[in-house]
């Protein structure tokens, strides 16, 4: 794929998309956000069974382009709240992704960043990374589904203190949080979270999907109403095969069959 202001390679199922602005920190463009949904559309047709995110040189991902923050300064408010909807959908489209997406942040992930880094399923990050949700520093309000990303990851009242305060954690603080799911050396970075992807590529792709649609409703929905859904799911697989190779297998191993 021709892209400018990212790179996306695909091998043995793993997707890794990678944003390349390294000269801007990786901040999000309007070209950025143009590049990033279509590189999305392409993996979601492809053959990958997962996908890692990263920023090429130091940094994770600056967040939005300070540059575009002046071109909306003359736009009247009706036209930049358009397009800042624009703009955030087109980069929190990997919420929708099937597959299972982690985020190997390898630097400082700020402000929208952060929030790229927070809609992934898992977040593996460098010893040298930090995350911050730093609109407030700006003396702006949070932007690209900060709240509710932050909502998700680590509850209501972290949310408001993370929001409130913007201030900048190192992997190791922000890994005790649970912000991050796993803190590795730099240079280990990508190996480990190719890995991952990899592990993850070898599931079955229809129940991660499964998995990832029923806890992104779990915050909102009843439990009856996730329960008739796990239901609806899970009723069909009992009649196949490989399940129930699978189930025979397990029965064998642990030596709980029926008594003779």
């Amino acid at each position: 794929m021709n892209y400018r202001t990212i790179e996306l390679e695909i091998e043995a199922g793993v997707a890794v998309l990678s944003l390349n602005r390294p000269d801007r920190r990786n901040a999000m463009s309007d070209e950025m956000a143009a590049e990033f949904a279509s590189a999305l559309e392409w993996v979601s047709g492809s053959d990958a069974r997962a996908l890692v995110l990263t920023g090429s040189g130091q940094a994770f991902c600056a967040g939005g382009d300070l540059q575009g923050f002046q071109q909306w300064a003359g736009m009247a408010p009706p036209k930049v709240e358009a397009g800042l909807c624009e703009f955030y959908g087109s980069f929190l489209r990997i919420l929708d992704l099937s597959i299972p997406t982690v985020a190997a942040v390898n630097g400082a992930a700020v402000g929208a960043g952060a929030c790229l880094a927070a809609a992934c399923d898992l977040r593996l990050a460098s010893e040298e990374a930090s995350i911050g949700f730093t609109f407030v520093k700006l003396g702006i309000n949070p932007g690209m589904g900060a709240e509710y990303l932050l909502h998700r990851l680590v509850g209501p009242a972290r949310a408001v203190e993370l929001l409130i305060t913007g201030d900048l954690l190192p992997a190791a603080e922000a890994h005790r949080m649970g912000l991050f799911t796993q803190v590795v050396p730099g240079e280990a970075l990508m190996e480990a979270a190719l890995k991952t992807a990899r592990r993850l590529a070898r599931l079955d792709s229809s129940i991660c999907r499964v998995v990832k649609q029923n806890a992104a409703a779990a915050a909102s929905e009843p439990i009856d109403r996730i329960l008739a859904q796990e239901a609806k799911n899970q009723a069909p697989i009992f009649t196949d095969p490989v399940f129930q190779a699978k189930v025979k297998e397990m029965i064998e191993k642990l030596g709980v069959g029926d008594p003779a």
